[in-house]
């Protein structure tokens, strides 16, 4: 990642995680909150909450994937174009609070989370190698570099907290988004948000499936497509698609933060 970020500045970011713990009033649809009530449901979520997985695709100004060279046995090595998906130890789905409809939806995915805990990497341990790339590798200039995430509230809550050592979100959410801007650096764009807003009626309201097939996209041939590495790169697709093909370049710079 250290060595492909300079070529390829977007970083497009998806999360799983354990649920919801905390919820609106009785009677109340979070879409009725307001902005600072909904990041306070949010915050409560994460504080409490650790992240499973992250989905992280890389691409450039054009949308491309970095393409590796990946060996599959067949004699000689095979270009691939790569993105990841990163399980963390951090839950232990035996005592931490949870909800459990969402444990078991990530689990008829093929999330296994006794070896995640036993094998999936710390998010101490991850945050310190992001924070040495993104120090050493980060781009700048006219190709500075952009954040992405579809719906990204939790997505960038969690990015956060693991650069903060796990410490509580800030309380507001202007401070959060002081926070997100000094430890992320960089442009950071809400696919979703981008899609609500470009005057289509069959982008708004609908989820990330249903913006990609209304864009024409083509479903990812990754399965289980609902994990956090697959979303991320859904997630990519659309934000390219409305930069470069729905957006005028005005409106996509009033998108930014």
């Amino acid at each position: 990642i250290g060595s492909l970020l300079p070529s390829y500045p977007y970083i497009v970011v998806d999360t799983d995680y354990p649920g919801t713990v905390h919820r609106p009033p009785a009677g109340t649809l979070e879409g009725d909150l307001t902005s600072d009530d909904r990041y306070a449901l949010v915050k409560a979520n994460v504080d409490e909450l650790p992240m499973v997985q992250l989905g992280l695709t890389l691409c450039d100004a054009q949308g491309n994937l970095p393409v590796v060279f990946v060996d599959c046995n067949i004699g000689y090595p095979v270009p691939m174009e790569r993105a990841w998906e990163i399980n963390f130890s951090d839950f232990d789905v035996h005592r931490d609070r949870h909800a459990a409809q969402s444990v078991e939806f990530l689990r008829s995915q093929g999330i296994d989370f006794d070896r995640a805990r036993a094998c999936g990497v710390s998010s101490a341990d991850f945050k310190e190698k992001l924070v040495e790339v993104l120090a050493r590798a980060a781009p700048r200039g006219d190709d500075e570099l952009t954040w992405v995430a579809f719906g990204g509230a939790y997505d960038l809550a969690y990015l956060v907290k693991m650069l903060s050592d796990g410490q509580p979100l800030p309380e507001s959410r202007q401070e959060f988004m002081d926070r997100v801007r000094a430890l992320l650096g960089g442009r950071v764009f809400d696919a979703k948000y981008m899609a609500e807003n470009c005057g289509r009626a069959d982008l708004r309201g609908v989820g990330l499936r249903a913006v990609a097939a209304n864009l024409g996209m083509p479903r990812p041939i990754v399965e289980p497509s609902f994990l956090a590495g697959p979303k991320s790169l859904t997630a990519c697709r659309i934000y390219t698609i409305m930069r470069m093909h729905v957006l005028s370049q005005e409106d996509v710079a009033a998108c930014q933060g």
